[in-house]
């Protein structure tokens, strides 16, 4: 009895262990399994930190493109980053020897070289579908930013009044029209006026009178028949008549007659127009205020149109006393302050401009010096009254490196540039970015100044790179 129980147990207890065993055996080689998994990533992950040790072979896998999170930054004289460029050149050249699955280098793989941020484009293509440059060594500059508003340029803005009072008879321009000078913006019919040709025909007759009589009395008076006294008679009035004629002549041109319209006046009295004043634009510009209608009786005191050359305009900025020394000094230096404006109906849209005037008083309130900014408005975006956002460029100390804004593409909070590797190949290089001046930014680190790289159509390599993203991966 007691052997058919120990048997029994045998009996049970052996396939349990044996169970037991296997679940054992697959833990060990999962353990094993996790180890050389382990040890691989760290592999990888020391190579794309490092990416400066000499390998003899390396796969796809083994090597990532290089990152600006891992790339060593050293610090200039004026405490900037800058790019430490030997470590990124290191690892282009790592990547001669990188094979891929296919077994071929993978920047000969058309399939797999997108995996390290390497593109390869025919010279041929390149020069067609994208631009190039350089990363530029420039002075550095500091930015000071301000608030302002975009006002009129008050030298190119006149308002138009009529040089004689009377009824509108006809309105030729309207409320934002663009005009160019001596345009006929209107026809007001004015007894002024009339009254002024009347008086100018008068006077031009005694002219002609006087000059016919001091022609004969000065043949009379040279052959001696007619007296002394009668000759100079002649002269004065004569004199008289040439000073009238000139001071109705005058009044004229005020009315704004030109010399061959007063010569036509004769030939007005009986056409109707004999007392139509014609106003006309004094400078090319956009009417900005109209206060004219057709049968309005208009005086000779108020503004009809005022027009404004919108092309130029300026913006005032309140500056700050902190900020004012800086300013006062480069101004008075007679060195030119670079200004860029930006408004939010345009967000994007970048106005160049210059500082042309630093005030002479604070205001007691707010405590600021107003400055004017001259700004360009070729394509009229700007309008007066907006807010603006103004950022002035001051030289600093040192240099930095400077690419187009346009250079630079971003990817998963990452920005890089594609810098030119060799022949048809270029490359991603991740950067650190600094301040933004205007169409051009400041590159802390990531690639050294001097190298070349795409400044326009990156969109099209950054397309190739990111294929995984987009659904296509590396094919057999």
């Amino acid at each position: 009895m007691k052997n058919r129980i120990l048997l029994t147990v045998k009996d049970k207890m052996l396939p349990l262990a044996i169970k037991h065993k296997a679940l054992l055996v697959v833990a060990v080689i999962l353990l094993i399994f996790g180890i050389v998994i382990g040890r691989t990533s760290h592999s990888c992950k020391q190579l794309a930190n490092d990416g400066c040790e000499n390998q003899t072979t390396k796969t796809c896998d083994e090597v990532q493109p290089c990152d600006g999170e891992n790339e060593q930054a050293e610090h200039d004289e004026h405490g900037h980053q800058t790019a430490n460029a030997t470590c990124n050149e290191n690892r282009l050249s790592d990547l001669e020897e990188v094979m891929c699955e296919h077994k071929v280098r993978i920047i000969d793989c058309d399939n797999c070289r997108f995996e390290v941020g390497v593109v390869k484009i025919d010279p041929s293509i390149a020069e067609s579908l994208i631009e190039t440059g350089i990363v530029e060594d420039v002075k550095r500059t500091r930015v000071f930013k301000f608030t302002g508003q975009v006002q009129l340029d008050l030298t190119k803005t006149v308002e138009v009044v009529s040089a004689g009072g009377g009824r509108v008879e006809q309105v030729s321009k309207l409320l934002g029209e663009k005009v160019e000078k001596s345009d006929i913006l209107a026809v007001i019919h004015s007894a002024d006026l009339g009254q002024a040709k009347a008086d100018f025909l008068e006077v031009q007759a005694k002219l002609e009178l006087s000059q016919a009589t001091f022609k004969r009395e000065k043949e009379l008076y040279e052959k001696k028949v007619s007296s002394e006294a009668d000759y100079l008679n002649a002269l004065n009035e004569l004199k008289a008549a040439e000073a009238s004629y000139a001071a109705t002549d005058k009044m004229l041109h005020l009315f704004g007659l030109e010399a061959d319209q007063i010569g036509s006046i004769k030939d007005e009295k009986g056409n109707g127009e004999f007392a139509n004043l014609i106003l006309r634009a004094p400078q090319a510009g956009t009417i900005i205020e109209q206060n004219i209608s057709a049968g309005k009786i208009v005086g000779t005191t108020e503004s009809l149109y005022t027009i404004a050359d919108l092309s130029n305009l300026w913006v005032w900025c309140d500056v700050y006393e902190k900020d004012l020394a800086v300013l006062h000094e480069q101004f008075t230096k007679g060195q030119p302050l670079k200004a860029i404006v930006q408004v939010k109906a345009f967000a994007g849209n970048e106005f160049e401009g210059v500082v042309d005037l630093v005030g002479n008083l604070m205001d007691e309130h707010t405590r600021t010096v107003k400055i004017r900014v001259q700004v360009k408005n070729p394509e009229g975006k700007l309008r007066p009254g907006m807010f603006a956002d103004v950022e002035v460029m001051i030289p600093g100390q040192g240099r930095m490196a400077v690419v187009p804004r346009n250079a630079i593409m971003s990817d998963a909070g990452k920005n890089f540039i594609f810098q030119h590797w060799k022949e048809d190949l270029w490359a991603r290089r991740d950067v650190t970015v600094g301040s933004i001046y205007g169409d051009f930014a400041e590159i802390l680190s990531g690639i050294p100044k001097g190298a070349t790289i795409v400044t326009g159509g990156a969109f099209m390599l950054k397309s190739d790179i990111l294929r995984e993203k987009m659904g296509a991966g590396c094919a057999d």
